[in-house]
């Protein structure tokens, strides 16, 4: 088999042919030399291996032979961010604490604590667990305050968390950053 390389050394086709056809199906600038002994390789002279990729994002230059992530510094930013409403939701949606139990917090819960809370009824709660705890009218209040408190938590950490990325001024600065 033949490889068929750009000039930077992407490998562009494979062909099994004789010398003549390959020469008529090599493009103008282009090379043929000895298939590549495994994928995902470039050419330099001899094949050699492309690195991993360090992310979804970053794709392989050829002329400088790495990994670049062709992303402007706003869009890297933007990325970030949406990453860090991710983090926000799964947070706020994946309970929080309140009496020593872990509640759940997901939109469904979220309603139900706050209904018993207003009903002000003594309720057998199902927590995160399966387990069962029984809440007075007082505790059901501050489990309704304390659920408050867990969203309140988690959009304030995301806040300060938008605010550090979007005065970032360096990738380095964005990565860093942690919801």
């Amino acid at each position: 088999m033949t490889a068929i390389i750009s000039r930077r050394g992407e490998l562009l086709q494979l062909i099994y042919a004789n010398k003549e056809t390959i020469a008529l199906n090599k493009p103008l600038g282009c090379l043929a030399v000895s298939d590549p002994p495994q994928s995902n390789m470039y050419y330099r002279g001899w094949w050699a291996s492309i690195p991993k990729q360090p992310s979804i994002y970053h794709v392989f230059d050829y002329d400088l032979k790495q990994w670049v992530d062709p992303r402007s510094l706003d869009q890297i930013k933007d990325q970030k961010w949406s990453e860090i409403k991710e983090e926000r939701e799964t947070a706020e949606y994946g309970g929080f604490s309140f009496l020593g139990h872990i509640f759940d917090s997901d939109i469904t819960s979220q309603s139900r604590i706050i209904t018993a809370s207003e009903l002000g009824a003594d309720v057998e709660w199902t927590l995160k667990d399966n387990s069962i705890v029984s809440l007075n009218a007082e505790q059901l209040k501050g489990l309704r305050i304390a659920l408050a408190q867990h969203v309140s938590n988690c959009h304030s950490r995301s806040r300060i968390a938008r605010q550090l990325i979007y005065d970032s001024e360096s990738i380095e600065q964005i990565e860093s950053i942690q919801f």
